[in-house]
C-alpha cells in the first residue's frame, strides 16, 4: 500500500473512532447509570443443562416440580426488567410436572427407554410467541393481534418437543413480524438484555435470547430466516442452532412460510 492508502486507511479508522467515541458519550449520557442488574441466582438448578436436568429427572435425583418451580420463580424474579416472556401457563406447567413425578414412580419405568423415547421428560422450556400454542396469544407483535390468543391445534414443533416430555412456560417476546434487529413492537414493548439493561436483546427471537441468558430458561424455540436465532444467541452469550431445511417443521408459526421461504425459515431451539 502506498502512503496515500495508508493514510486514507488511518483516516477513516480515526474518523470511525471518533463516531464510537461521540455515540458511546451520547448514549452513555441518556442511558448510563440506568442498567439494573439481575438478582443473583437462588436455585443452582437453573444453572444445569437441559439434558443433565433430564437425567436426573429420570433417575429421580430431583423431581420435574422442584425444577419447573425453580424455572418460574427465576422467571418471576428477571422478567420485570427483561420483559422476555408475554404469556405463560406456569400452573398447567406444574401440574403437568407433578404427572412426570408420579409416572416415575411406576415400578416397571425403564430409564433407558424413556431416555430414547421421552429425552427431555420433565424439562420446561419456552417457545418464540410466533409459534401457535393453544391457549397463548399469538400476536406476533402487531398491535391489530393484540387480543388474538391460539384456539386450533398447537405448531408441529411444540407438539414435537411434549413428545419428548418437555413442559411448555409460556411464550416469549419478538420483533414485530419477526423482522428487525431487536425485540421490540407496539403490543409487548421491548426485550432487555440481560447483561446490561439498557441494551436489547437482539431479534427477531430476543425474548428467547434474554430469558435463557438470564437463567430463567433451559432450552427455548425461536425461528430463523437470516439470523433470528443466531444474532439473539450472540447478544445475550448463549448458543443458537439453525438446522438445515427440512429438519423442523414450519407448520404452525407466523408469518407462514410460503414457496422458497419454506427452506429458510426454521424453528429450533437454543440450548
Amino acid at each position: 500500500m502506498d502512503i496515500a492508502g495508508l493514510v486514507f486507511l488511518r483516516t477513516l479508522t480515526f474518523i470511525q473512532e471518533m463516531i464510537t467515541r461521540c455515540t458511546g458519550f451520547i448514549f452513555g449520557t441518556i442511558y448510563g447509570g440506568r442498567s439494573k442488574p439481575l438478582p443473583p441466582i437462588s436455585n443452582s438448578l437453573v444453572l444445569e443443562s437441559a439434558t443433565s436436568l433430564a437425567r436426573k429427572i429420570r433417575r429421580r435425583e430431583v423431581t420435574s416440580e422442584r425444577v419447573v418451580s425453580a424455572f418460574v420463580a427465576r422467571i418471576r424474579d428477571v422478567n420485570g426488567l427483561i420483559n422476555a416472556m408475554v404469556d405463560d401457563r406456569f400452573e398447567t406447567a406444574l401440574e403437568e410436572a407433578r404427572a412426570v413425578d408420579r409416572l416415575l414412580t411406576a415400578d416397571d419405568v425403564d430409564e433407558s427407554r424413556l431416555a430414547q423415547e421421552r429425552p427431555f421428560l420433565g424439562v420446561p422450556y419456552t417457545i418464540k410467541e410466533n409459534f401457535r400454542v393453544r391457549g397463548l396469544r399469538q400476536t406476533v407483535g402487531l398491535a391489530a393481534r393484540r387480543h388474538r390468543v391460539s384456539s386450533g391445534s398447537d405448531a408441529d414443533v411444540v407438539d414435537a418437543m411434549r413428545g419428548s416430555g418437555a413442559i411448555l412456560l409460556g411464550v416469549t417476546n419478538l420483533s414485530e413480524l419477526c423482522t428487525w434487529w431487536e425485540s421490540r413492537n407496539n403490543v409487548y414493548g421491548q426485550t432487555n438484555n440481560p447483561y446490561d439493561t439498557t441494551r436489547v436483546a437482539g431479534g427477531s427471537s430476543g425474548g428467547e435470547g434474554s430469558i435463557i441468558g438470564a437463567a430463567a430458561s433451559v432450552i427455548g424455540i425461536g425461528s430463523d430466516i437470516g439470523g433470528s436465532i443466531r444474532m439473539p444467541a450472540f447478544f445475550n452469550g448463549i448458543f443458537g442452532h439453525k438446522p438445515s431445511p427440512g429438519i423442523v417443521s414450519n407448520a404452525g408459526q407466523l408469518p407462514e412460510a410460503i414457496g422458497e421461504m419454506e427452506d429458510f425459515q426454521i424453528g429450533r431451539a437454543h440450548v
